[in-house]
């Protein structure tokens, strides 16, 4: 039996006990939405191996508990989800599942002393900072994201460059939304599921100047220039994005 054949074989079960277990609808309806996305590993050994595994994705390893769940490879969100739906208890931790998304050590730390990536689109006001520079005036990003735009911003209007974000942190809600909107063709640009966006654990801004910034512009060559001083890298296939994962030494 494949791991996604196994998963929803060991759902189905406790679902139909005499007393299921009560959970919100809308993990029901999310997992549904995510098992078509969720790729199987062809042997155990695909699922440790780094090159193997997709940017921006994670692996939860609750404590006490392998990596995986019934053979499937699943990311912090869909690891919660699945967690609390077939009992599983522990605290997780959280393992970057690309080796070519990298952060700085401190940064690291952080995320991990406050579970951020565990929480991906359900962070709190507590664990957001206001920053300047939101085109629309509202702009949130994670306290070491937040320093690092500011600083930034401030080196960037120095030189001419009022630097703007449209969009930082999402909530999952809205990360789910939008995805759904990108399968349905009404957003040409490539947006992740919830659970996997940088936008969700307040560490991305797309910028904008009018529109979203694209090769050519004064905004994106001044980033390029300058932005990996203040910790801030682009994407390969999106020149509005900008993620910050601190300075790389």
């Amino acid at each position: 039996m494949s791991g996604i054949s196994e998963i929803q074989a060991r759902i189905h079960a406790i679902q139909h006990r005499a007393q299921p277990p009560a959970l919100p609808g809308r993990f029901q309806t999310v997992l549904n939405a995510q098992f078509a996305e969720v790729p199987k590993a062809s042997s155990p050994g695909d699922v440790s191996s780094a090159e193997a595994l997709d940017p921006g994705q994670f692996v939860v390893t609750p404590q006490g508990q392998a990596s995986t769940i019934g053979g499937l490879d699943m990311s912090a969100a869909q690891g919660m989800t699945l967690g609390m739906m077939l009992g599983i208890t522990g605290t997780p931790t959280i393992a970057p599942r690309s080796a070519t998304v990298v952060r700085s050590a401190d940064l690291t730390e952080y995320l991990q002393i406050n579970g951020i990536e565990y929480r991906n689109g359900h962070l709190g006001s507590a664990d957001l900072v206001e920053v300047s520079g939101g085109w629309t005036g509202s702009a949130r990003l994670l306290p070491p994201a937040a320093a690092a735009w500011e600083e930034m911003r401030a080196a960037a209007a120095t030189d001419g460059i009022d630097l703007r974000a449209i969009d930082s942190y999402r909530s999952w809600d809205v990360q789910e939304g939008a995805y759904h909107a990108h399968l349905r063709g009404e957003k040409t640009a490539n947006v992740l599921p919830p659970g996997q966006s940088e936008h969700g654990n307040g560490l991305a801004v797309d910028v904008t100047n009018g529109h979203l910034v694209g090769v050519g512009d004064r905004e994106y060559t001044w980033l390029r220039t300058n932005g990996a001083q203040y910790g801030w890298y682009p994407i390969s296939n999106e020149s509005w994005h900008w993620e910050f994962r601190g300075v790389l030494s």
